[in-house]
């Protein structure tokens, strides 16, 4: 078996905002990581546009690096998914398997602060895509949704493995 090696990657501070404008003053970006600001909730969704570099790889997994205060068992949580457009229809589907959360059952506490990195799937159960860059855009999206405005919360990046 070939070792899976890494075929793209983005720090938070690289991807956009996403959807309804973000809060004024909600969040923040420094060394790289998109945290929500002291004494703020609500939620931020950012998009991370995947760029031609990654050729025709084949996707097996996401993994996301995060802080999340409350660990694996609280309201807040980082979560992230890899997304793609058709070219021709705009029709936005998201990749079986993908999905990566601080709050998944076997996500690693990052504690308040530290970092934890989660992969998506788990054996017999990853991704398995090939990339078709001919007919679709890909992205992943990543969002943060924190309700205590006391439990840190915020994502250093994600990075797509092959």
């Amino acid at each position: 078996m070939a070792q899976s090696s890494v075929v793209w990657s983005a720090n938070a501070m690289a991807c956009v905002q996403a959807g309804a404008p973000i809060v004024p003053n909600l969040y923040d970006a420094l060394s790289g990581a998109v945290r929500f600001r002291v004494n703020q909730v609500g939620n931020i969704a950012l998009i991370c546009s995947i760029d031609h570099s990654t050729g025709q790889s084949g996707l097996r997994s996401l993994r996301l690096t995060y802080r999340d205060g409350d660990g694996s068992l609280g309201p807040s949580e980082v979560r992230a998914v890899v997304r793609r457009i058709r070219r021709t229809t705009g029709a936005v589907t998201t990749l079986a398997n993908s999905e990566v959360r601080s709050n998944a059952p076997n996500a690693p506490n990052s504690g308040p602060t530290g970092w934890a990195t989660h992969t998506s799937g788990s054996p017999g159960n990853v991704m398995n895509h090939l990339m078709d860059l001919v007919n679709y855009y890909y992205y992943v999206q990543i969002n943060l949704e924190r309700t205590d405005p006391g439990v840190p919360l915020s994502v250093m990046g994600v990075h797509l493995i092959d």
